[in-house]
């Protein structure tokens, strides 16, 4: 099926397939291929219009709107971020990168492995998992496969999730796996949650023991950002708290701005996370995640 999707308002597909929101998406000469919702979208912008081809009915236009959140008003969000310099910056530098609205379950999934681990490293692991545990099809002449159920990779023997290069984290993604197999989260109610309310369910114990074993608020707060809707969002890791850092430090307390000066990694507590956290989507307001994500990119690229 062939299809174009027409361009109301800004957007970059290049950024936004780029800016680090994604783990399935390949550039072949003027085309980008990804694996979505169990099936290949094969996209190229022209312009003001996106061309696009999928083996799938289910990927049609409003598929694609939806997904790109084209339906989102971009510059009346860019607007009220342009507080200063630094993100003003890196908003004309990178205009047109939007957010994604990706399944939640694989967003979930992806971002358990994305812990301590480079955007290349996440790709293999995410291709790995996909191409043993994932339902296979062929696109083009090409094979691909889908993104494994929750109940497939809690079935899993762990020394086969280690042998897909998963490291540690793949009893996190078992047990992350398992309590969505089991129903323990509802993935609808969860979007319709406030903010707050919904990483709390992320987080929360149950009986001692985490629902989610692995989902720290960095991993909570980029599958609310990236799938779930909550532009507010603001994830962070000790990287991109260094660009805060240098860039905002009147958001950071000053213990917590020592330490983040200092050579060699740090961990973030708990209580920094959520205290950075708070500080920082107070100073950029209701569309925080979209000022983390130029953040980002623009500092991603200076240190490359």
């Amino acid at each position: 099926m062939e299809f174009t999707v027409s361009l109301d308002s800004p957007f970059s597909l290049e950024h936004t397939l780029k800016s680090g929101q994604l783990f399935r998406w390949r550039k072949r000469g003027e085309w980008w291929y990804g694996v979505v919702s169990g099936s290949v979208l094969k996209i190229q912008q022209d312009g003001d219009t996106l061309r696009c081809i999928t083996g799938s009915d289910r990927l049609d236009s409003g598929f694609v709107t939806n997904y790109f959140k084209l339906d989102e008003d971009l510059e009346h969000v860019l607007g009220t971020l342009t507080k200063d310099e630094v993100v003003t910056r890196a908003i004309e530098k990178y205009y047109g990168l939007r957010l994604v609205r990706q399944e939640t379950w694989e967003c979930l999934g992806s971002f358990v492995l994305a812990t301590n681990a480079n955007i290349p490293r996440i790709e293999k692991m995410v291709a790995a998992i996909c191409a043993r545990y994932g339902t296979r099809f062929e696109f083009e002449g090409d094979s691909y496969s889908s993104f494994p159920a929750p109940g497939v990779l809690a079935g899993a023997a762990m020394a086969d999730l280690r042998a897909c290069g998963l490291g540690y984290r793949a009893p996190f993604l078992k047990h992350v796996a398992a309590s969505v197999a089991d129903g323990k989260i509802d993935f609808d109610g969860l979007a319709a949650l406030p903010f707050e309310d919904s990483r709390k369910v992320l987080l929360k114990e149950l009986l001692g023991e985490k629902v989610l074993l692995g989902v720290g608020p960095k991993v909570a707060d980029c599958v609310l950002l990236y799938s779930c809707g909550k532009d507010e969002a603001f994830p962070i890791d000790v990287w991109i708290a260094r660009v805060l850092a240098k860039s905002y430090p009147r958001l950071i307390d000053s213990s917590l701005r020592a330490r983040l000066a200092r050579d060699g990694k740090i961990k973030l507590s708990y209580g920094d996370y959520l205290r950075l956290s708070q500080s920082v989507r107070k100073h950029f307001g209701r569309y925080a995640g979209y000022a983390q994500q130029y953040l980002y990119m623009d500092a991603r690229e200076r240190e490359a």
